[in-house]
């Protein structure tokens, strides 16, 4: 996971509302786009240098929107679900 967008290896930033069990965080994780879907990474596999997405979820791109003051960051509307803390 990065602290700020990699534009170069096509990596952004996306805040959103990730639901844990009963709580509900307010997060800022990756964001990639596979074949023009958007998702959300919340986990990385593999070595620094070829990482890979080992937990990720699709995002709906209605419920995206460019962070007008901050190139990068994105903001979502909607609500994810853990899938690490589903049972």
């Amino acid at each position: 996971m990065r602290d700020k967008p990699d534009l170069e290896k096509g990596i952004y930033r996306v805040t959103h509302t990730l639901v844990i069990g009963k709580s509900r965080l307010n997060c800022e994780s990756d964001l990639i786009f596979l074949n023009n879907q958007p998702f959300v990474v919340l986990e990385w596999a593999g070595p620094q240098e070829s990482q890979h997405p080992d937990v990720k979820l699709p995002l709906d791109l209605a419920l995206l929107e460019a962070e007008p003051a901050r190139h990068g960051y994105l903001l979502y509307s909607g609500e994810l679900v853990d899938p690490r803390t589903v049972q």
